[in-house]
């Protein structure tokens, strides 16, 4: 079905001539259905089928898109697609076109020579929406925002409107939308981890998952508004992309997805795993080493002012200490000129520090211990009063709206200097440059050929929007795409010298799942390992009798970096002998319950029944493993006595369970059962069969 509208008549017009007004354009399958209203192309309607919740909204608030013009003096105009008269709209196939040609009027009145298209297609599971802008003007199309769906404050069982949005932010936003708020943004990468957002309905056990399917690295934001026509107050979802089209290019969109699913945000995380891990693959920690290892050691050899700690002839001792206490994963940091945070980007070692065949020979030492060997490295970071970078890298740098550093800071590790407001400065480089990326490629593979088995790539958190004039990116893609592009390159280059290279992030951002699942810090991507299983975040543990901290890791599932002295020892540092013996106990017990409690599902308090209230001190977390389903439930006593704690059967009826605790052979027992707890340790329970 094809329908022609023309929108250059008023509509008061035809009204008073006798004509009716047309009615909705109509999209549905089985599943969806979706009502466009076709004079201005506004959505004012979105059924599920399926589950009998909808989005509807008045006329007056029915919206579709925006866009934002940045004229060459740095103004802006706005351009809102609901007061934009539809040229065209088909219909078939299971697809909606809507065309709104030349001229579109801003809000001011001005005319402008773009035009827009809009597709909305009806999927099996839903509806995926696309933008296609068409840029004649000098202005460039800075802003892009689709689509706009009202109707949200009355999202749920019909008569009852109790939506409640969740957006995957480091510690997860809740908010019910029968609040009030005005307009609430969120950005990715960035704020938001993932590139998803739901809002589920308790009371009709549904939840609504809305979500820009992007394959391309860019920043965008989600965009949560209220908005109001007179008395009525609706609720609007969009997605803000920064395209910035110049005049005689069309930029298009990528598909923004509205899907349907019984349940809440669980059921929208699976949704989203399933489009990532089509689209770009996630790494497994059976393939990837870094993941595999819940433990593992790191040391800056020398700190940025010069203070040495260890050379590289000292590496097969620190090696040595590290395995006699259970650890085969070793991190060097501060190896190359200047130390660690120092001397960036010269990714090459510091002669203080020894030899490359010194270096060489610790690694070849570490792997005959069966351990491997990584090396603490960055991208961006580069130092302002480094002449390499005033010679050279500072036309790759990225830059502010008005040519500015994005960065201008340093850290400094603890040095006096840094403490009194000196740490070395750096900025960032865009690495969206072809140039800049094969240093950085070179400098690695060198440690691939002297048998580095990988990189730990630190502060990798790219500026969202870069405004280098001469970057070979969009503003919105440069600095992230190119950390994409970069890393590829790095695992193809470095996997010639040592196919078991791998690489780990200090990052939020999801998309480094695709390379590698362990990320610093604790506390950065809370809400990614519930759709990630496959991702771990690492905590730092530093001091000699902190075994609190060490079971709270434990407990959380997180990688522990065994870091003495704030990184400045090894495992063998004299304060660290008991610790050091109960990371081995520990992690013995963690490597047999790995696949549970290290790589599985993190389940929460939740799959265990305890007959009585917990005794204070007393915490628990559950995990299961994902190929046998069998349970484990770790339990944190961080009072200083021991604690008779009474457990119940685990949920589902299974009673046949094994006790573990550090240092003691594991015992059977038969549940309902008590056991006792020692003081400031962490104990496992693990479930013996499958619950069905």
């Amino acid at each position: 079905m094809k329908h022609r509208y023309l929108g250059i008549l008023p509509l008061m017009a035809l009204v008073t001539a006798g004509w009716a007004a047309p009615e909705p354009a109509v999209l549905q399958n089985g599943v969806v259905r979706i009502q466009v209203l076709p004079d201005h192309g506004t959505i004012s309607q979105i059924n599920d089928l399926t589950g009998g919740t909808s989005l509807s909204c008045a006329v007056e608030q029915a919206d579709n898109y925006a866009l934002m013009l940045q004229n060459p003096d740095k103004s802006y105009i706005q351009i809102l697609g609901k007061q934009q008269n539809v040229s065209e709209l088909t219909n078939s196939g299971g697809t909606m076109q809507i065309t709104w040609k030349a001229p579109l009027t801003d809000v001011s009145g001005g005319k402008h020579d773009i035009d827009v298209k809009m597709s909305i297609e009806a999927q099996s599971n839903g509806l995926a929406f696309g933008l296609t802008v068409s840029n004649r003007e000098t202005a460039k199309v800075q802003e892009a925002r689709y689509p706009v769906i009202g109707g949200w404050n009355g999202y749920g069982k019909p008569g009852t409107a109790d939506g409640v949005l969740w957006v995957p932010t480091s510690n997860p936003t809740v908010m019910p939308l029968g609040a009030a708020f005005n307009t609430a943004t969120f950005g990715y990468p960035g704020h938001s981890v993932m590139s998803f957002c739901a809002v589920s309905s308790p009371s009709a056990k549904r939840v609504a998952y809305f979500a820009p399917e992007d394959p391309v690295a860019r920043h965008k934001n989600f965009r949560f508004e209220t908005v109001s026509a007179g008395a009525e107050k609706d609720v609007q979802f969009s997605v803000d992309f920064h395209p910035f089209v110049p005049q005689g290019q069309t930029w298009s969109g990528p598909p923004v997805a509205l899907r349907y699913a019984e349940g809440d945000q669980k059921q929208a995380g699976k949704i989203y795993r399933a489009w990532f891990s089509k689209t770009f693959g996630i790494s497994q920690p059976e393939d990837n080493w870094i993941r595999r290892e819940s433990f593992f050691v790191m040391t800056m050899f020398m700190l940025p002012e010069g203070t040495i700690s260890m050379k590289f002839k000292d590496i097969p001792k620190w090696a040595k200490a590290a395995k006699e206490h259970g650890i085969n994963s070793l991190q060097v940091s501060g190896w190359q000129i200047g130390g660690h945070d120092n001397g960036y980007p010269y990714y090459t070692i510091d002669p203080r520090l020894g030899t490359w065949d010194e270096l060489k020979a610790g690694i070849a030492y570490a792997h005959k211990l069966g351990q491997k060997v990584y090396f603490f490295v960055n991208y961006q970071p580069a130092m302002l009063d480094a002449e390499w970078y005033k010679n050279e890298l500072e036309p790759m740098r990225e830059m502010g709206p008005n040519g500015e550093l994005t960065w201008n800071a340093g850290w400094g590790m603890g040095t006096l200097w840094a403490r009194m407001g000196n740490s070395k400065k750096m900025t960032w480089i865009d690495l969206s440059f072809p140039k800049y990326r094969k240093i950085i490629v070179d400098y690695f593979s060198k440690l691939a050929q002297i048998g580095g088995d990988g990189v730990h790539v630190d502060k990798m958190f790219p500026s969202a929007i870069e405004y280098n004039p001469n970057a070979p990116m969009s503003p919105d893609t440069a600095t992230w795409e190119g950390a994409v592009i970069l890393t590829k390159e790095i695992m193809t280059e470095c996997r010639k010298y040592n196919p078991d290279w791998n690489m780990s992030f200090e990052c939020n951002w999801d998309r480094m799942i695709q390379f590698g699942g362990a990320t610093w810090w604790v506390g950065n991507q809370l809400a990614t390992r519930a759709v990630f299983p496959e991702n771990v975040e690492t905590m730092g543990h530093y001091q000699p009798y902190d075994y609190l901290g060490l079971n709270n890791g434990i407990r959380g599932g997180h990688a522990i970096m065994v870091a003495p002295l704030n990184f400045s020892r090894g495992v063998d540092w004299k304060p660290f002998e008991g610790m050091a013996d109960y990371y081995r106990d520990v992690k013995k017990i963690r490597d047999e319950l790995q696949e549970a409690v290290f790589w599985g599902e993190v389940m929460g308090q939740t799959g265990i029944e305890f007959p009585d209230s917990l005794p204070g001190g007393i915490e628990y977390n559950t995990f299961r493993n994902q190929t046998t389903n069998r349970r484990v439930v770790v339990i944190t006593n961080s009072t200083m006595s021991p604690v008779d704690l009474s457990l119940g059967s685990f949920t589902g009826g299974n009673k046949s369970a094994r006790y573990h605790v550090p240092g003691k052979k594991a015992r059977t027992v038969t549940l309902p059962a008590t056991v006792s707890v020692p003081a400031e340790r962490v104990v496992f329970l693990e479930e013996m069969e499958a619950t069905r």
